[in-house]
């Protein structure tokens, strides 16, 4: 009898392997941008739904206490009054105001109203530095607290918090701390002075602590106090209630990157923190329309989202809108009572 030789074993060659591993690397190649761009868009929806949820909050506050939540003002809802001798306001985010519409009662309850450092007390600042996740974009890689944040105007002492990228909309306002002068004045429809600052009706100046001002504030919210639903005269499906801002510092250095640090009013608990203009146009990284690295008076509706940003409008309802928006586009949705017709882009 004669034995079978042994079937000889095949082995992969040099270049096979080198073959499978190139096409390995085709696929994964492939593969990868798409896996991203499905994550951002469960982010994005993420994003929104924060955004609805803020919206419903605010309309649950306006049914049960009449106004679109408070800014800088007592636990009670009332204006709060200067401190003395130091001039400053007892300041609390209408983002506190609304913490018992979003699950938050027993945040809310914990928060000392009646001292006078505001998110700076000690009990307090603990609270200040809980992030809240309704208040942040998933898309948003910045860190969740960060350090040297102020709760209000006059303030030099400065502590930690955790960070909003929510605001609610003060209008096509020129305003203190939202007063970034190196964007210019668009000239307006028909040679209206809509774009010009410190025109009322236009974009009115607006003293953020001067209670007599507030009524310049156009939007849906002030600094001090809040706005009525009554005087949306717009419509509440045509007007920017709340949009997305990503307080990025900026800086207009031509050879240095856009800094996308958060500003020092980047803070839920901060009342100036947690409203801005819509008047500085979205995403923008105009090194001309920008001023030195760190001024948080030029930072704005933006996002991290490829394109554009969310706005929640006065009706509860979440539009994404591109960042190429027109400026009349841009400041019709954002004003609450200008008259303008309104299209979305």
């Amino acid at each position: 009898m004669f034995n079978r030789s042994p079937r000889a074993k095949h082995a992969f060659t040099l270049v096979e392997l080198l073959v499978v591993i190139a096409i390995i690397g085709v696929m994964v190649g492939l593969l990868l941008p798409a896996v991203q761009a499905a994550r951002e868009a469960a982010r994005r929806m993420s994003c929104s739904n924060n955004m609805k949820q803020l919206g419903l909050a605010l309309h649950n506050y306006h049914d049960t206490f009449g106004t679109m939540g408070w800014n800088n003002v007592k636990g009670n809802g009332q204006l709060a009054e200067k401190r003395s001798p130091v001039d400053r306001w007892m300041t609390f985010s209408w983002v506190v105001s609304v913490l018992p519409f979003m699950e938050q009662q027993a945040m809310y309850d914990s928060i000392n109203f009646n001292t006078q450092d505001s998110m700076l007390h000690p009990s307090n600042n603990l609270l200040a530095r809980t992030p809240l996740s309704t208040v942040m974009c998933p898309s948003n890689a910045q860190e969740p607290v960060n350090g040297g944040q102020v709760p209000d105007y006059r303030w030099g002492a400065t502590g930690q918090g955790a960070r909003i990228d929510y605001v609610g909309n003060l209008g096509h306002i020129w305003g203190g701390w939202k007063d970034c002068g190196a964007v210019p004045d668009f000239p307006g429809p028909g040679g209206s002075n809509i774009f010009v600052r410190g025109a009322n009706p236009g974009t009115p100046w607006v003293n953020g602590e001067a209670i007599n001002e507030q009524v310049n504030c156009n939007g849906t919210h002030r600094y001090l106090g809040g706005v009525k639903m009554a005087q949306i005269n717009d419509g509440t499906s045509n007007t920017v209630m709340v949009f997305e801002d990503m307080h990025w510092q900026g800086g207009n250095n031509p050879a240095a990157q856009h800094i996308k640090l958060p500003t020092d009013d980047a803070s839920w608990m901060s009342s100036l923190a947690a409203v801005n203009s819509i008047r500085n146009p979205m995403n923008n990284r105009n090194k001309a329309w920008l001023q030195g690295a760190g001024d948080r008076r030029c930072h704005g509706w933006s996002s991290y989202h490829p394109g554009g940003a969310h706005a929640t409008l006065a009706d509860a309802s979440v539009r994404f809108f591109t960042e190429s928006i027109d400026h009349v586009v841009r400041y019709s949705i954002g004003v609450r009572n200008d008259g303008l017709p309104v299209t979305f882009e």
